[in-house]
């Protein structure tokens, strides 16, 4: 096994035992065995520690994500129009779609549920995640929500949410190409009617939504 080949290797296993496991499950020798590796300093030889690993991970697989998204978003602004909702919606998803539910074998989707609910994992994805284009498209959700203030906030957080979990429950199910499809474009046309319906909260009645804002640290 070739070094790049061991490396991309545990960072599979790292994915795997995280999204299955949790994050306290996560330790360089588990990753080392789980990968096949034979020699014990093999991890720490190409992550250096258990968040050296994490961070190559998230590395490895938001690049592609974040590069789409930025293609979408350049494509968006070529036109020359104004950004709609469901163009916002389309870059917000489908990049990650691709990197999940596109990909054989993805856990990342699963990954990505794990960091929603612990805050530590949470915090190192943020911290390392390259989240430019994620910010960018949030804030476009948030621009054109016509519902005001804390609640557009609220919707493009919770569509971040929903689009995490609804690939997470996908991944590692058998389905066609034409079912991946289906799947991805009515995700899409959810997160377009939650960011577009009426609400039904009476003005002046939402509180500050600094604890929801970015899904606690966690970006698509």
């Amino acid at each position: 096994m070739t070094q790049t080949t061991a490396r991309q290797a545990m960072l599979a296993a790292a994915e795997q035992i995280i999204a299955e496991r949790g994050m306290p499950a996560l330790t360089l020798k588990d990753v080392q065995i789980a990968a096949n590796q034979s020699n014990k300093s093999a991890a720490t030889y190409h992550f250096g520690s258990r968040e050296g690993l994490i961070e190559a991970l998230v590395e490895v697989r938001m690049t592609p994500v974040d590069t789409r998204r930025r293609e979408l978003l350049d494509e968006i602004e070529r036109r020359g129009e104004p950004p709609t909702v469901r163009g916002a919606v389309e870059a917000l998803v489908r990049p990650l779609a691709a990197e999940t539910l596109g990909r054989p074998g993805s856990r990342y989707a699963r990954f990505l549920v794990q960091g929603l609910f612990d805050p530590a994992l949470a915090d190192m994805i943020r911290k390392h995640l390259k989240a430019e284009s994620y910010r960018h498209v949030h804030r476009l959700l948030v621009d054109l929500c016509p519902a005001p203030g804390h609640i557009a906030e609220w919707r493009a957080d919770n569509i971040v949410m929903l689009g995490i979990t609804s690939l997470a429950a996908r991944e590692g199910t058998a389905r066609t190409a034409a079912d991946t499809a289906a799947i991805v474009a009515d995700l899409v046309d959810t997160c377009v009617a939650m960011i577009e319906a009426p609400t039904s909260v009476p003005p002046g009645s939402a509180s500050d939504p600094t604890e929801c804002t970015e899904t606690r640290g966690v970006s698509l």
